[in-house]
């Protein structure tokens, strides 16, 4: 039985935002748990710093605002605020450690989308591969009902099969070539 927290997950499955992070914790679950992947948190603690750099960056536009009113700090408004969004697209980056230590690690990346006010869920997996630096991609996009029931429990019977599968097409062809 799969459970985040040993519960079952449930959300508002109206909330896109939380159906979208329930799905994403899942596939993050199953590639550290069930393939044994470690997680590398250089990419978290990037966006800390990222997501600090923003906060300053805010203060400063604020203050420049204050100092310069708006159409003399346009510019620097305009960078700040392209600047917050570059951070959130990636949600794991896992290693896989060669089991003779002998070739570097090869590298699997979730990455996903839910648009707004839209039921198809997107999860694609990037594998990179240590020794050739290769990389190979697989994604699928499938409606978030079919995942969720309808007290909005999401269903890992029905959601780690698909995930398992996007992780086997890579792994398949990585043991083919």
């Amino acid at each position: 039985q799969w459970k985040i927290d040993d519960k079952p997950v449930k959300i508002d499955k109206w909330d896109g935002s939380a159906v979208k992070n329930s799905l994403d914790d899942s596939a993050k679950k199953v590639l550290l748990e069930k393939y044994k992947y470690v997680e590398n948190f250089r990419l978290i603690d990037g966006r800390l710093i990222i997501c600090t750099i923003s906060c300053l960056f805010a203060i400063v536009a604020l203050i420049w605002d204050y100092l310069h009113p708006f159409p003399e700090s346009k510019p620097v408004l305009a960078f700040c605020v392209v600047s917050y969004p570059l951070q959130m697209f990636i949600f794991l980056v896992a290693h896989r450690k060669d089991p003779a230590g002998m070739d570097p690690d090869d590298v699997w990346q979730l990455s996903s989308s839910l648009k707004r006010f839209d039921d198809n869920y997107t999860l694609k997996l990037t594998f990179i591969s240590g020794k050739t630096k290769q990389q190979r991609e697989a994604e699928f996009t499938k409606s978030i009902a079919k995942f969720f029931d309808n007290n909005g429990t999401l269903v890992m019977e029905a959601y780690e099969p698909e995930v398992s599968k996007l992780h086997d097409s890579l792994a398949l062809e990585r043991k083919t070539k």
